[in-house]
């Protein structure tokens, strides 16, 4: 099916599914996991994957912690309801993410250094996990009654607007870490774009223009997925008008679609799902696409080009768990087959892919609990 009238499908769908912002959300498919299986999968990640003094380790690289799957972890613990997860690798994550200072931005990544020493390998923070961090500060502090961990939260977003968010041509723009700013052109990551969030950084932090960060970021997704493409990784845009330029040569694959802009359509269909974000909706059209051709060939490549072409021969499990919110706004068959044919099969312990496959557990987890209703948003802290 040509994607501009697959595109017409997917909107008139979506507006038949949207939940306007404040009703309560539908009642999960009948194919998804009932949210308490997925708090017991939970349990069996946290026994693999964290440490007794709250630090995430992934196995398959050496053991490396990133401040991606510490802030992973303290958004799973709240929706788990596990405080005592929740409270130790937050204690972690601030002393030595952050240096002990709970508005720092924290280092992306920690572990064994060149001298033998543990430590942090690199202080430059991402801008994913920044948002992520300040974000599960806030639901922590609504779902356990914290109003302290507000003003933590504030801390981080008042360091997230002064480091990493820039004005570039006429928008707003966040960027992957403050190292993005002195380049040229500047790297920007689409799949960082957390819509859900920026709503709720609204409400906490009304010094800074969220909301307009919110839909800047909108309207540079819709220009860069134009014509139906999928999103690549990464995006170069020059410095000073923020148009899209080619890419560096030095940086040759950042125009696929792979292991970073596989959780753009989770965003998506959170915001789609929590608010009846109507431009989300219409940005998860590839992705409707993508959900037709599996239908027919039962292959997902783990990267590919913007038309939706393979450039691998293998799958990635993560995707799958990314899609399957997503699917289930655009094409909800194919998101009950993709449970049923390949993610379900795959169940062991601690949960949907191989034993130290960090990243699938993580992104597995994340869609079955936005696709079941266990993983929701909070009401609005003012």
């Amino acid at each position: 099916m040509p994607v501009a009238s697959l595109a017409a499908v997917v909107l008139a769908v979506s507006a038949a599914r949207a939940t306007p912002a404040g009703e309560r959300a539908p009642a999960p498919p009948d194919a998804a996991p009932r949210p308490a299986a997925l708090v017991r999968v939970w349990k069996g990640y946290v026994d693999a994957f964290v440490t007794a003094d709250g630090r995430v380790m992934d196995p398959k690289r050496d053991g490396l912690t990133t401040s991606e799957g510490q802030t992973y972890c303290l958004v799973q613990a709240v929706w788990a309801d596990d405080p005592e997860t929740f409270d130790r690798v937050h204690a972690w994550t601030r002393t030595h993410l952050q240096g002990g200072d709970p508005s720092a931005l924290p280092a992306w990544a920690w572990g064994r250094r060149p001298d033998g020493s543990l430590g942090p390998i690199d202080p430059q923070p991402a801008s994913d996990a920044d948002q992520l961090l300040a974000w599960a500060l806030l639901l922590a502090a609504r779902r356990w009654g914290r109003p302290a961990l507000v003003d933590e939260a504030r801390g981080v977003l008042g360091r997230i607007w002064a480091e990493e968010v820039r004005t570039l041509g006429p928008h707003l723009v966040l960027l992957p870490g403050p190292w993005a700013g002195t380049a040229d052109p500047v790297l920007l990551n689409p799949s960082y774009f957390l819509p859900f969030a920026l709503r709720d950084f609204a409400a906490a932090d009304p010094s800074h223009d969220w909301d307009r960060l919110r839909r800047d970021g909108y309207t540079l997704l819709e220009g860069w997925m134009a014509g139906g493409a999928l999103p690549p990784d990464w995006v170069s845009v020059d410095a000073t008008t923020g148009a899209r330029v080619d890419d560096p040569p030095s940086r040759p694959g950042d125009r696929a679609h792979g292991y970073e802009a596989i959780r753009l359509p989770w965003a998506l269909a959170a915001d789609a799902a929590w608010n009846a974000e109507p431009r989300a909706d219409a940005l998860l059209a590839p992705w409707a696409v993508l959900a037709a051709r599996w239908t027919e060939t039962g292959f997902l490549p783990a990267r590919m080009a913007a038309d939706g072409t393979g450039l691998e021969d293998y799958e990635e499990p993560a995707m799958m768990g990314a899609l399957l919110p997503a699917w289930e706004r655009v094409a909800p068959a194919a998101a009950a087959a993709l449970y049923r044919t390949e993610l379900r099969p795959r169940r062991q312990r601690p949960g949907w892919a191989g034993p130290d496959d960090y990243y699938a557990q993580n992104w597995i987890w994340f869609g079955l609990a936005l696709w079941s209703g266990l993983a929701r948003p909070l009401p609005q802290v003012g």
